[in-house]
């Protein structure tokens, strides 16, 4: 896998130097009971950041070639992370796009995992079948699962800019629905953080091999 190359995106932003959270509302939630990220706050930017570089780690431990394209706390803009995703694709090296996330449904009733492509048969329904597999081997019954197989595979298709506007295969992973109190839990739990980190490097390499 010398010539290939991940390109990693963490969703939103997260804590500034100040400690203040820099992203939309949308994007946290407080629980009426537990310990998140602040108190009882939820922070999904911040989730996101701690699976990217948890992968990223385990990537260079490999010495697979990989990118941060998101940065450390700013909320960059789409386009900036898909336009630097895409110039390196095409001037350093071939590659798949992956973007982190957790869900939020607004009632705090939906719990679950679901992995995104664009709609339509394409090469990133193969990264994404491969990523629905390997959660499902690592996670078994810890988790909840939302797939669509309504063309054979798991993933739910939509248009999300991250994966419309990138010139390669690219997935988008919502881990679990954190404005949801039990997903919240396990989204704090430090064994499901390396599972879901796992399932994203045996991602990458099965896409690798069948290249």
């Amino acid at each position: 896998m010398q010539d290939f190359c991940v390109f990693l995106d963490a969703g939103h932003g997260g804590l500034d130097k100040n400690g203040k959270y820099v992203t939309a509302p949308s994007k946290q939630f407080e629980h009426s009971r537990g310990e998140f990220h602040n108190g009882r706050w939820f922070y999904e930017g911040v989730w996101n950041r701690k699976l990217t570089n948890r992968v990223a780690a385990k990537l260079g431990a490999l010495g697979i070639s990989h990118i941060v394209i998101s940065h450390e706390y700013v909320d960059l803009p789409l386009a900036y992370r898909t336009d630097l995703a895409n110039w390196y694709y095409r001037n350093y090296k071939k590659g798949l796009f992956i973007s982190n996330h957790a869900n939020a449904s607004g009632s705090g009733a939906a719990r679950g995992f679901e992995v995104y492509t664009t709609p339509g048969k394409t090469a990133s329904d193969d990264v994404a079948e491969f990523h629905w597999n390997n959660v499902k081997d690592l996670m078994e019954d810890r988790i909840s699962y939302r797939s669509d197989t309504s063309d054979s595979d798991h993933d739910k298709e939509a248009n999300f800019y991250v994966l419309s506007r990138t010139v390669m295969p690219a997935i988008l992973v919502e881990h679990l629905f954190f404005d949801n109190y039990e997903d919240a839990c396990l989204l704090m739990d430090d064994e499901i953080v390396e599972r879901f980190a796992e399932a994203q490097v045996r991602t990458v390499i099965n896409y690798g091999n069948s290249l």
